[in-house]
């Protein structure tokens, strides 16, 4: 009898966690994500004591969330040492330090910053320049920075 009263306990058991239901308010929908407002800016005709500002929009363009990284890349022309010379500082508009102070030269790379956009929100990228003392200008000298925004889901 003790057999059989445990054999009726673990059926019904199984038969509690094994149930289905159709659920009719179950939606599925598919989104997409993607950035605009990558850019460029090239460093060139400069002396000691000149600065100034330089800024990027990113704009989620998408229908879902997403995570927004950095991409930048110096190219570096001329003989001269603009590059030690050319002190940045690259920032989120109201938030977080991505670079410096510190040279153009060492701000290449990639940068996972994780920075959250909604759709159609955007965020402001602000890089504050100056060239230092001790540079003497070479003609050729010239620098292009380029920064590219990756955009990936929020997992």
């Amino acid at each position: 009898m003790a057999a059989v009263t445990c054999l009726g306990l673990l059926y019904a058991s199984f038969a509690y966690f094994d149930d289905t239901e159709a659920s009719t308010i179950n939606i599925f929908q598919a989104g997409t994500w993607s950035v605009g407002g990558s850019g460029s800016h090239t460093f060139s005709n400069l002396i000691a004591g000149n600065s100034g500002t330089e800024t990027w929009t990113a704009t989620n363009t998408g229908t879902v969330s997403a995570y927004v990284d950095l991409n930048i890349s110096v190219t570096e022309g001329g003989t001269g040492d603009l590059g030690d010379f050319l002190s940045v500082h690259l920032y989120v508009s109201g938030g977080a330090n991505i670079y410096g102070p510190g040279a153009i030269s060492g701000i290449g790379g990639g940068y996972t910053l994780n920075l959250p956009l909604e759709p159609d929100e955007s965020i402001v990228i602000i890089l504050d320049w100056s060239v230092e003392d001790g540079y003497f200008p070479d003609e050729n000298d010239e620098i292009v920075l380029t920064i590219s925004f990756n955009i990936q889901p929020v997992p």
